[in-house]
């Protein structure tokens, strides 16, 4: 009879950080995230069919933590404008945390081919960011939506944070501009 393992993608995921920690991304293989986590090699497949998958998720999983600090500190921001600086520095924080993985992923035609999608997804949580922010912020949301219009601001912003934090000729400072 198999055993039955509560909350293992849970825990496929944090072991797979640990190896990530101790060894680095280019040496996690499924073999050893499930001798990590004491069970088959196919249990693992189950849940993900490509080291890529897991990799995948397993930064999908390091962003949710990052989002949240994110959240956090933008309980603390002053005004619209520090808020827009906090996302920044979380964003290059998590890219600085993470940029390891992405190298050893990049070469990764499945993962590459993935690009446009995991693009998409991250704009639509800076946006859901941005959105609370400006919230926060009536008086500077309701100053934007007169300036630039309600519909699509928060992804006009979050498209910008990427673009600044992407190209390292656009600074930030462009977009705060824009945004007075």
């Amino acid at each position: 009879m198999p055993k039955i393992i509560m909350h293992l993608k849970e825990q496929i995921i944090m072991q797979a950080e640990k190896l990530l920690v101790q060894e680095g991304p280019e040496k996690i293989s499924i073999r050893g995230v499930a001798k990590a986590c004491g069970i088959a090699v196919g249990t693992i497949y189950n849940y993900y069919p490509t080291k890529d998958a897991l990799i995948a998720d397993l930064i999908l999983h390091r962003w949710s933590r990052s989002k949240d600090s994110m959240y956090r500190s933008l309980d603390g921001a002053s005004d619209l404008m520090s808020g827009l600086d906090i996302i920044y520095e979380g964003i290059r924080q998590f890219t600085k945390t993470n940029q390891n993985i992405w190298r050893a992923t990049a070469v990764s035609k499945q993962f590459s081919s993935s690009y446009p999608q995991h693009h998409k997804k991250l704009s639509e949580e800076l946006s859901s960011l941005i959105s609370y922010l400006l919230i926060k912020f009536p008086n500077e949301r309701d100053r934007l939506y007169l300036k630039f219009g309600q519909e699509g601001l928060e992804a006009f912003i979050s498209e910008n944070i990427l673009l600044c934090y992407s190209n390292k000729d656009i600074d930030i400072r462009l977009l705060k501009i824009a945004l007075m």
